[in-house]
């Protein structure tokens, strides 16, 4: 009973409205459009430079962080003692593409063939024998004088008394 109280005010309040006019939305002003005005925020954003992204010393997202730890693998593996630490172990020489076995002071095993990197100094495997591996390093003086070493690596003689 008390919420009809309540509601009979208001419902003629509005009731009034509507009958004098200020109700009847026909009875409105035309509404007339408005320029936009710009803040003094957005007179500030308009002088900065547009933001540009550079992908310069940035990791490419969409590339394997797996591959690359193995591509570097590679390179370094054969490079990480002086060529005279290195053991050579077999020879595979005869064939189109002849290779050879080295071992590492870690008795790890890496197979090279000719144009391969061994040793810390970037020496270049140029040609392997029936006996040999000669490995060519190239470098550079105080003078600029280029300095090539051949280093070989021979396989070690074995006697047997079988062999005999």
């Amino acid at each position: 009973m008390m919420s009809s109280a309540l509601i009979l005010p208001l419902l003629l309040a509005a009731c009034d409205l509507f009958i004098s006019g200020e109700g009847d939305p026909s009875a409105a002003a035309p509404l007339t459009p408005v320029a936009p005005t710009k803040a003094a925020d957005e007179d500030e954003e308009d002088k900065k430079p547009a933001y540009s992204y550079s992908p310069l010393g940035k990791r490419d997202p969409f590339r394997s962080f797996i591959e690359m730890k193995v591509e570097t693998a590679e390179v370094c593996c054969t490079q990480k003692y002086d060529i005279d630490q290195y053991h050579l172990v077999g020879i595979i020489w005869g064939v189109d593409r002849p290779r050879a076995l080295v071992e590492d002071p870690e008795n790890v095993g890496w197979v090279i063939e000719i144009g391969s990197y061994l040793g810390k100094n970037w020496g270049k495997v140029t040609s392997i024998n029936a006996n040999e591996v000669v490995v060519t390093e190239e470098y550079q003086t105080i003078d600029g004088e280029l300095v090539v070493n051949n280093l070989s690596i021979k396989l070690p003689i074995v006697e047997t008394e079988e062999l005999r």
